[in-house]
């Protein structure tokens, strides 16, 4: 039997992304509530289950990374997936380290976070987070691919303003478009 995301929360500053998702899973049938700092995504955690939690990573007085273990404590059963503009590979892999499940690149599709949250929620967990060897629940491949691709959007297509984003050099950024794309 195939679960579907049914409730979310979405804990994010910015009060344009975190209405625009909200609206983008309400029309595709997920009850999504909002909080706009971590305490209040807390407390949303505390009175209700969710199926998925999103939390940015540059949130005010404590980011994301912070915040994910406290998530995870209130709702362990939960897909939690970090959201960042500015994401890495270092951060995916300190993200999953701390309890989230993935880490995905901003601007995020909704469709995309749903088919990703749903294939997480299905996906058997392991026993304990951060156990040595225990699998990753994400795909680095496609984790890198994602950053690319907001880097490139955020500096307009300039390879070398994104490999300055991204930290690496210009000519090591060409090789792993040939190789990604």
């Amino acid at each position: 039997m195939t679960r579907r995301i049914e409730n979310a929360l979405l804990v994010d500053d910015d009060d344009a992304f975190r209405t625009t998702l909200q609206s983008a899973l309400r029309r595709r049938g997920v009850t999504a509530r909002t909080a706009a700092t971590v305490e209040e995504g807390l407390f949303a955690l505390e009175d209700q289950a969710v199926d998925l939690v999103t939390v940015d990573y540059r949130m005010p007085r404590e980011n994301g990374l912070m915040a994910i273990p406290r998530f995870r404590r209130v709702r362990p059963d939960a897909v939690i997936i970090m959201l960042t503009g500015f994401g890495d590979i270092a951060l995916a892999v300190e993200a999953v380290k701390d309890g989230a499940d993935t880490l995905m690149s901003k601007p995020v599709d909704a469709d995309h976070l749903l088919k990703t949250a749903t294939d997480l929620l299905t996906r058997p967990r392991p026993a304990a987070t951060g156990t040595p060897g225990a699998p990753l629940s994400f795909n680095l491949d496609e984790l890198e691919r994602d950053t690319i691709k907001a880097a490139l959007k955020q500096s307009e297509g300039v390879v070398a303003r994104a490999a300055k984003l991204l930290g690496i050099d210009r000519r090591t950024l060409q090789r792993k478009l040939k190789k990604i794309f």
